[in-house]
């Protein structure tokens, strides 16, 4: 039986873990997680986006059983979803979907809450549903950079937040670093990006433009509020 995430958080002395961890290379990190966490607690979730694949990539290498959720608000390109098939066939993974409330999520088609309030869209259809599935893992497990929002530059690779433990194993990924494996490998990039589109989220408030330029494009939003502590 886990621990509950208060507990669980507790149990492990994570300014010794990012000491443990700081000097591995990104797949010696993943590998080394499961040494400390069986795979079952490990919640690892992906947005199929631009930068999704090195972190697919990698998660399959190291645990072939790891699970990939993907949180399904409705909203996603179809270039997307094929995207996910494709990569889902190439790293052999199993993807979850996360569902919203289908009355939370009809109430923001309905209004078009995306224009009116963009962040209480995103808690309907991002925050909300995760907040379940991360209250059943003990480790949080996501491929965010630190170039790419000022809040995910103050990031380590584990932190504790709320009692859950997350774990960013690509936090001090350089954006030439990420290049260089996905040309190394010959991974295969989001659809979308050949058309200018360098971040990609949802359909009404994703716009092409460099790094996440496009993202709620003329706003002060940055993030959906999924990784902000």
């Amino acid at each position: 039986m886990s621990l509950p995430h208060s507990e669980t958080a507790l149990t492990f002395d994570l300014a010794a873990l990012n000491e443990e961890f700081a000097p591995l290379d990104f797949q010696e990190r993943i590998t080394r997680l499961y040494e400390y966490f069986p795979v079952d607690q490990v919640l690892f979730t992906s947005s199929f986006g631009t930068k999704s694949v090195v972190m697919l990539t990698l998660v399959s290498r190291a645990n072939s059983q790891q699970k990939v959720h993907i949180l399904n608000t409705g909203y996603h390109f179809p270039e997307t979803l094929a995207y996910k098939d494709t990569l889902a066939e190439l790293t052999g993974l199993q993807v979850v979907e996360i569902l919203p409330d289908p009355e939370r999520n009809q109430l923001t088609r309905e209004t078009k809450m995306w224009e009116s309030q963009p962040g209480r869209c995103c808690h309907y259809n991002k925050v909300m549903p995760l907040r379940a599935v991360k209250a059943r893992h003990q480790v949080w497990m996501s491929g965010v950079h630190s170039y790419q929002t000022m809040n995910r530059a103050a990031m380590e690779i584990f932190e504790e937040v709320d009692g859950l433990i997350h774990f960013h194993p690509l936090i001090d990924i350089e954006e030439g670093e990420f290049l260089y494996l996905l040309e190394k490998d010959k991974l295969p990039r989001h659809p979308l990006e050949e058309l200018g589109y360098g971040s990609i989220g949802c359909t009404h408030c994703t716009r092409p433009g460099q790094g996440r330029a496009g993202r709620w494009a003329g706003t002060d939003k940055d993030e959906c509020g999924l990784h902000v502590s």
